[in-house]
């Protein structure tokens, strides 16, 4: 069952994929592959084989695999097991699985 609306104001960046720039999406931004740039989302998930480097805003950042840089979740930042966030990192609320790494300056809001 496919749904065309669900779609809606969504980003989905593959394994293997790389892409630079800004991105503005109204829903949820999915990243396997690898970004660098300035990324403004409702709901960021990077999966275990996306890399995110540059300055990402959302409210929700769930993260498997790498988040780097500037990084403002204004609700809730989740890191997995084999998920590591690195730099400048403001959050409302966190949680770090066991095995999770996150270094770097921390602020809460």
């Amino acid at each position: 069952l496919m749904s065309t609306t669900a779609e809606t104001g969504n980003l989905f960046l593959g394994d293997g994929v790389v892409a630079i720039g800004t991105a503005l999406v109204p829903g949820k931004a999915i990243f396997n592959g690898t970004y660098d740039g300035a990324l403004s989302a409702k709901e960021v998930e990077v999966q275990s084989k996306g890399v995110v480097s540059g300055t990402t805003q959302a409210s929700t950042i769930s993260v498997a695999g790498k988040l780097n840089t500037s990084i403002e979740a204004s609700e809730m930042l989740s890191i997995e097991s084999s998920g590591t966030v690195t730099g400048s990192v403001a959050y409302r609320k966190l949680e770090v699985a066991k095995g999770g790494e996150l270094l770097g300056t921390l602020k809460q809001l």
